[in-house]
């Protein structure tokens, strides 16, 4: 018999989603990037394109990292343990990632757009993955 659905899976769940649609015009700008002339870096010791390079590599990591998520939520009831530390892991380093810059370089967003964008989605991601947190010692 499939668990039933709590109010509070259905929150988790929707507030996760919220979170993952918060980011995507982030990862939709990395995208736009790797084929932006103007991210070329003709002093890069890699060469030229080393910068696209890694805006490339960070896309499939972000997309590694929200498709982890989103298999969890759409795992529903039957989300045990292992799977909800997977994905509270890919949500934990997908949304470290976004405030990486601050300490790096001091900048914590280039804009103050893209600084609304990282707080609407770690917060929809960190509040919607704490609440589908699985209950029980049994899973």
């Amino acid at each position: 018999m499939k668990p039933a659905r709590t109010a509070r899976e259905n929150a988790g769940a929707l507030i996760t989603a919220a979170g993952i649609a918060a980011a995507a015009p982030s990862v939709w700008q990395t995208i736009t990037h790797i084929t932006d002339e103007t991210y070329r870096a003709p002093e890069a010791r890699h060469g030229e394109g080393h910068v696209q390079y890694h805006m490339a590599r960070e896309v499939l990591i972000s997309a590694g990292a929200v498709g982890a998520v989103a298999i969890g939520v759409l795992a529903g009831p039957r989300r045990g343990r292992a799977m909800w530390r997977g994905m509270a892991a890919a949500a934990a380093g997908f949304t470290a990632a976004m405030w990486s810059g601050g300490p790096t370089t001091g900048v914590w967003a280039p804009n103050r757009q893209a600084f609304a964008i990282h707080v609407a989605s770690t917060t929809g991601l960190a509040a919607g993955v704490l609440l589908l947190r699985p209950k029980g010692e049994d899973r």
